[in-house]
């Protein structure tokens, strides 16, 4: 009596697989990373066009003299750090790794006046950062894209073994 065992593998296509996957994923990452700053910038101009700082609080009241400027020169006076839109026009990112995106001012004139916004007036408004809510939905953005991305594999060969 003689047996005949054939065994049949898709150990090839399942490693071409792989082999796709951690190509493209430094790529993803990227995508992913950038995707992320720009959530983080909207965050930061919506909460701020709301005259809110990061930590969602309310900016402090202009001073008496400033609200007289703005009503000289017909502008709203809602504290919105919006006199002319260009400083967080100016609000940009990029991604420098695998693992690090920035977000910053571009032009020096616009990062003075968000270091004076910040940091040397008084009183301050602190727009410029994050909380762990804001670090949440950003997390959940990063996640969420490259869960849809890894999904475009198909690896589903993987499950079945």
């Amino acid at each position: 009596m003689a047996v005949d065992v054939r065994i049949k593998s898709n150990a090839k296509s399942v490693q071409k697989s792989l082999n796709r996957f951690f190509n493209k994923f430094p790529s993803i990452t990227r995508k992913g990373l950038a995707r992320a700053s720009f959530r983080l910038q909207a965050i930061i101009k919506e909460l701020t066009s709301q005259g809110k700082d990061f930590r969602r609080r309310k900016f402090a009241p202009y001073s008496d003299g400033y609200i007289k400027r703005l009503e000289a020169e017909g502008k709203p006076q809602k504290v919105d750090l919006r006199y002319s839109n260009e400083m967080l026009d100016s609000l940009t990112g990029k991604v420098h790794s695998n693992r690090k995106a920035t977000v910053f001012f571009n032009r020096g004139e616009m990062r003075t006046r968000a270091l004076f916004n910040q940091v040397l007036n008084e009183p301050k408004r602190e727009f410029f950062g994050f909380d762990k809510r804001t670090e949440r939905i950003i997390q959940r953005e990063f996640v969420m894209f490259m869960e849809k991305e890894i999904r475009k594999f198909r690896l589903w060969v993987l499950e079945r073994i």
